[in-house]
């Protein structure tokens, strides 16, 4: 266990030192967002000026509308990360990239995002409905399938940036690139929780002190913390990710990332 935080802290850092020599990649996450922000307000003022949330009984409109939300934010979350992906990949092979390069490499694969977004969102609005309806069972239901899910897709955003294949067999690539380098079974994660759970106690030392100050100053304090970790944490997921694909699909590690890193990411069955 130790040694497997060591190395996932060791691909952390260098994570972080890729988005210190380049801060631009920080701008994605922001832009996202600010997008997932907009998106909501515009399928919440119809909702509350409709009344709909009044009406104790869901209707087949309602989940028309559940699913177009679901739509809209995998979309615009997909789009933005695609092109921090390709930021990244300019990155780790030695480049220097902008966000033009970003915004330009996601629109040039639009038709297979706004596909995938419809996929993601169907899959996702599916196991929403199983967790709901299907209380204990259905949770735990939805978890697994989840979790499936998750790790059958984990490499998807790099294969439809970077692969020419459709959406089925993106993922059925995904999955391929996942087994072929470290077997089929995760005995853990990369121990990112606990790293981002560490992360936050010195912000929760300093809302708690501005607090003491003022509250607003406190909540506002908090709230920045919050949203700056989160972009943050975006960022560096998505270096880490672009970094393990390059590693998976072409055998070799990028700069600053060595190879016995790469391989001891997962731990596989064995």
């Amino acid at each position: 266990m130790f040694d497997r935080m060591s190395r996932t802290w060791e691909l952390t850092k260098q994570s972080f030192a890729v988005i210190a020599a380049d801060k631009r990649l920080l701008i994605f996450p922001v832009l996202s967002g600010i997008a997932v922000i907009i998106v909501s307000i515009s399928f919440l003022i119809p909702v509350l000026a409709s009344g709909t949330l009044e009406n104790p009984q869901t209707t087949g409109t309602d989940y028309v509308v559940m699913f177009l939300f679901y739509f809209a934010n995998y979309f615009v979350v997909l789009f933005f990360n695609c092109a921090l992906v390709a930021c990244a990949n300019i990155c780790l092979s030695g480049g220097h990239a902008t966000v033009k390069d970003g915004l330009s490499a996601a629109w040039s694969r639009l038709p297979r995002i706004f596909l995938w977004a419809i996929v993601a969102a169907t899959v996702g609005f599916l196991i929403r409905m199983i967790e709901e309806r299907a209380e204990k069972i259905g949770r735990i239901v939805a978890w697994l399938l989840g979790t499936a899910w998750t790790l059958m897709t984990y490499f998807i955003i790099p294969v439809l940036m970077f692969e020419d294949a459709g959406v089925i067999d993106s993922v059925k690539r995904s999955t391929a690139v996942l087994k072929k380098t470290w077997g089929e079974e995760i005995a853990s994660g990369f121990s990112f929780g606990l790293i981002w759970l560490a992360a936050l106690i010195p912000g929760a030392v300093l809302t708690y002190v501005c607090w003491m100050v003022h509250p607003l100053l406190g909540v506002a304090v908090g709230v920045a913390y919050m949203l700056l970790l989160a972009v943050v944490g975006a960022a560096v997921k998505s270096i880490f990710t672009v970094a393990l694909y390059r590693y998976a699909s072409q055998g070799l590690a990028s700069e600053g990332f060595s190879q016995d890193q790469m391989q001891g990411a997962f731990i596989s069955r064995g």
